[in-house]
């Protein structure tokens, strides 16, 4: 089965178009930053639309800033020329990205 990711299309005030995404099976996941902190890859702010790989490109195309979690959307974006790998952090030992397109 192809790769899907969890993506939802945000708006701020000030007119930005923010997408967020996650690889399909990290949504609803906690993430741990150390012994004290997490993170939740939350269904309010990942969940929206469940989508294939091929799906993704006309989304980046659309936002102005980009929230991207997870090792194969991270993988997909590098390989179409979207990010460059070594802005890529990991978050709780995943990889994260934020663009400002």
């Amino acid at each position: 089965m192809a790769d899907r990711f969890w993506i939802k299309l945000h708006h701020s005030k000030t007119g930005e178009t923010i997408l967020a995404v996650c690889d399909e099976e990290l949504l609803g996941k906690r993430l741990k930053l150390n012994e004290q902190f997490s993170i939740e890859v939350s269904q309010s702010f990942y969940g929206g639309v469940l989508i294939a790989r091929d799906d993704l490109d006309k989304y980046l195309k659309q936002a102005t800033i980009v929230n991207m979690l997870g090792e194969k959307a991270i993988s997909y974006a590098v390989k179409k020329g979207f990010i460059v790998e070594k802005a890529v952090i990991k978050v709780g030992g995943v990889p994260h990205i934020q663009l400002y397109l």
